[in-house]
Protein backbone atom coordinates (compact mmCIF):
# COMPACT_ATOMS: atom_id res chain seq x y z
CA UNK A 1 0.00 0.00 0.00
CA UNK A 2 1.37 3.33 -0.96
CA UNK A 3 2.65 5.71 2.05
CA UNK A 4 -0.17 8.97 1.98
CA UNK A 5 2.56 11.83 3.02
CA UNK A 6 0.68 15.10 4.49
CA UNK A 7 0.73 17.69 2.21
CA UNK A 8 0.78 21.31 3.99
CA UNK A 9 -1.79 23.66 2.69
CA UNK A 10 -1.17 26.89 0.71
CA UNK A 11 -2.91 29.81 1.66
CA UNK A 12 -5.35 31.36 -0.79
CA UNK A 13 -3.50 34.35 -1.78
CA UNK A 14 0.11 32.16 -2.96
CA UNK A 15 -3.18 30.50 -5.11
CA UNK A 16 -3.49 33.88 -6.42
CA UNK A 17 -0.37 34.88 -7.07
CA UNK A 18 0.43 32.02 -8.90
CA UNK A 19 -2.85 32.05 -11.12
CA UNK A 20 -1.67 35.28 -11.75
CA UNK A 21 2.14 35.14 -12.82
CA UNK A 22 0.52 31.76 -14.93
CA UNK A 23 -1.35 34.17 -17.14
CA UNK A 24 1.46 36.54 -17.37
CA UNK A 25 3.84 33.38 -18.03
CA UNK A 26 0.71 32.26 -20.89
CA UNK A 27 1.82 35.59 -22.82
CA UNK A 28 5.56 34.17 -23.18
CA UNK A 29 4.23 31.40 -25.50
CA UNK A 30 3.93 28.74 -22.44
CA UNK A 31 0.54 27.03 -20.86
CA UNK A 32 -0.82 28.93 -17.95
CA UNK A 33 -0.62 25.43 -15.95
CA UNK A 34 3.30 25.74 -16.86
CA UNK A 35 3.46 29.37 -14.84
CA UNK A 36 1.83 28.14 -11.93
CA UNK A 37 4.08 25.14 -11.64
CA UNK A 38 7.29 27.65 -11.86
CA UNK A 39 5.51 29.49 -9.54
CA UNK A 40 4.71 27.27 -6.72
CA UNK A 41 8.64 25.74 -7.51
CA UNK A 42 10.02 30.02 -7.17
CA UNK A 43 8.23 30.42 -3.77
CA UNK A 44 9.12 27.02 -2.17
CA UNK A 45 11.76 26.96 0.80
CA UNK A 46 12.28 23.41 -1.10
CA UNK A 47 11.96 21.56 -3.75
CA UNK A 48 8.85 19.83 -4.61
CA UNK A 49 7.57 16.37 -6.17
CA UNK A 50 5.27 15.43 -8.52
CA UNK A 51 2.84 14.67 -5.72
CA UNK A 52 2.95 18.32 -3.91
CA UNK A 53 3.06 19.88 -7.25
CA UNK A 54 0.03 18.10 -8.55
CA UNK A 55 -2.26 19.21 -5.03
CA UNK A 56 -0.88 23.10 -5.37
CA UNK A 57 -1.90 23.12 -8.98
CA UNK A 58 -4.97 20.54 -8.93
CA UNK A 59 -3.86 18.91 -11.94
CA UNK A 60 -3.88 15.21 -12.95
CA UNK A 61 -0.32 13.36 -13.10
CA UNK A 62 -0.52 13.05 -17.15
CA UNK A 63 -0.88 17.08 -16.95
CA UNK A 64 1.71 17.56 -14.65
CA UNK A 65 4.31 15.40 -16.72
CA UNK A 66 3.48 17.03 -19.61
CA UNK A 67 3.95 20.34 -18.18
CA UNK A 68 7.18 18.94 -17.04
CA UNK A 69 8.99 18.18 -19.09
CA UNK A 70 8.06 21.28 -21.16
CA UNK A 71 9.81 23.55 -18.31
CA UNK A 72 12.95 20.69 -18.17
CA UNK A 73 13.33 21.25 -21.76
CA UNK A 74 13.92 24.76 -21.74
CA UNK A 75 15.53 24.54 -18.51
CA UNK A 76 13.20 26.48 -16.75
CA UNK A 77 13.24 24.12 -14.01
CA UNK A 78 15.72 21.85 -12.84
CA UNK A 79 16.00 17.83 -11.58
CA UNK A 80 16.53 18.61 -7.52
CA UNK A 81 18.03 15.20 -7.26
CA UNK A 82 19.91 14.29 -11.42
CA UNK A 83 20.78 11.24 -9.96
CA UNK A 84 17.60 9.29 -9.45
CA UNK A 85 14.02 9.26 -11.48
CA UNK A 86 12.00 7.96 -8.68
CA UNK A 87 10.74 10.00 -6.23
CA UNK A 88 12.11 13.33 -7.91
CA UNK A 89 11.54 16.98 -6.96
CA UNK A 90 12.21 20.14 -9.08
CA UNK A 91 13.55 23.60 -8.19
CA UNK A 92 13.50 26.63 -10.51
CA UNK A 93 16.83 27.62 -12.71
CA UNK A 94 17.81 30.38 -10.52
CA UNK A 95 19.79 32.17 -13.33
CA UNK A 96 16.98 34.14 -15.21
CA UNK A 97 18.92 35.40 -17.92
CA UNK A 98 19.91 31.69 -18.87
CA UNK A 99 16.50 30.83 -18.74
CA UNK A 100 15.13 33.75 -21.38
CA UNK A 101 18.10 32.72 -23.60
CA UNK A 102 17.51 29.46 -23.35
CA UNK A 103 13.79 30.35 -24.38
CA UNK A 104 14.78 32.47 -26.93
CA UNK A 105 17.40 30.31 -28.14
CA UNK A 106 15.12 27.18 -28.79
CA UNK A 107 12.13 28.49 -29.69
CA UNK A 108 11.81 32.22 -30.84
CA UNK A 109 15.23 31.62 -32.91
CA UNK A 110 13.22 28.53 -34.43
CA UNK A 111 10.37 30.75 -35.28
CA UNK A 112 12.21 33.01 -37.06
CA UNK A 113 13.79 30.33 -38.71
CA UNK A 114 10.46 29.24 -40.43
CA UNK A 115 9.55 32.66 -40.99
CA UNK A 116 12.62 32.96 -42.71
CA UNK A 117 12.56 29.83 -45.34
CA UNK A 118 8.60 30.81 -46.06
CA UNK A 119 10.02 33.91 -47.04
CA UNK A 120 12.34 32.74 -49.56
CA UNK A 121 9.96 30.43 -51.18
CA UNK A 122 7.88 33.49 -51.57
CA UNK A 123 10.54 35.15 -53.01
CA UNK A 124 11.40 32.99 -55.06
CA UNK A 125 7.48 32.90 -56.39
CA UNK A 126 7.71 36.92 -56.70
CA UNK A 127 10.89 36.29 -59.04
CA UNK A 128 8.93 33.90 -60.69
CA UNK A 129 5.82 36.19 -61.36
CA UNK A 130 4.09 33.57 -60.01
CA UNK A 131 2.30 36.21 -57.27
CA UNK A 132 -0.16 38.29 -58.20
CA UNK A 133 -0.99 41.56 -56.41
CA UNK A 134 1.91 41.18 -53.88
CA UNK A 135 4.71 43.61 -54.01
CA UNK A 136 7.98 42.75 -54.76
CA UNK A 137 9.34 45.74 -52.88
CA UNK A 138 7.79 44.60 -49.74
CA UNK A 139 8.67 41.11 -50.12
CA UNK A 140 12.01 42.14 -50.05
CA UNK A 141 12.10 44.24 -46.96
CA UNK A 142 10.29 41.83 -45.15
CA UNK A 143 12.78 39.59 -45.76
CA UNK A 144 15.11 42.57 -44.40
CA UNK A 145 13.24 42.73 -41.06
CA UNK A 146 13.51 39.30 -40.55
CA UNK A 147 17.10 38.67 -41.24
CA UNK A 148 17.38 42.28 -39.03
CA UNK A 149 15.18 40.27 -35.97
CA UNK A 150 16.87 36.93 -36.43
CA UNK A 151 21.02 39.18 -36.25
CA UNK A 152 19.03 40.50 -33.19
CA UNK A 153 18.01 37.74 -31.90
CA UNK A 154 21.43 35.98 -32.07
CA UNK A 155 23.18 38.41 -31.07
CA UNK A 156 21.07 39.13 -27.54
CA UNK A 157 21.68 35.49 -26.83
CA UNK A 158 25.17 35.56 -27.43
CA UNK A 159 25.61 37.14 -24.54
CA UNK A 160 27.61 35.27 -21.51
CA UNK A 161 27.35 37.47 -18.39
CA UNK A 162 25.02 40.48 -18.92
CA UNK A 163 26.68 43.66 -17.36
CA UNK A 164 24.34 46.55 -15.80
CA UNK A 165 27.13 48.73 -14.56
CA UNK A 166 26.06 50.75 -17.31
CA UNK A 167 22.13 50.49 -16.52
CA UNK A 168 23.38 51.79 -13.00
CA UNK A 169 25.42 54.50 -14.00
CA UNK A 170 21.98 55.72 -16.02
CA UNK A 171 20.06 56.46 -12.64
CA UNK A 172 22.64 59.45 -12.06
CA UNK A 173 21.52 60.99 -15.20
CA UNK A 174 18.99 63.21 -13.19
CA UNK A 175 21.25 64.90 -11.17
CA UNK A 176 23.78 65.55 -13.90
CA UNK A 177 20.83 67.14 -16.33
CA UNK A 178 19.28 69.27 -13.22
CA UNK A 179 20.00 73.05 -14.61
CA UNK A 180 20.69 74.75 -11.30
CA UNK A 181 24.17 71.62 -11.37
CA UNK A 182 25.05 72.72 -14.88
CA UNK A 183 24.62 76.60 -13.83
CA UNK A 184 27.02 76.19 -11.02
CA UNK A 185 29.61 74.09 -13.08
CA UNK A 186 29.94 76.93 -15.65
CA UNK A 187 30.25 79.18 -12.94
CA UNK A 188 33.14 77.37 -11.21
CA UNK A 189 34.78 77.45 -14.83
Amino acid sequence: MPRKTSIPPVPNEIHLLADQIGDFIEYWGFRKIEGKIWSYLFLSDKPLNAEELMARVKISKAMLSLALGKLLKYDVIRKAYPDRERHQAYVINPNVIEVINNVLRTRERQLLGKIFSSYLCAQDASLKGVTSNISRERIEFLGQMVTAAMALLDSFVSLKDLNILPFQEVQFAPSILNPSDSRSSHNKD
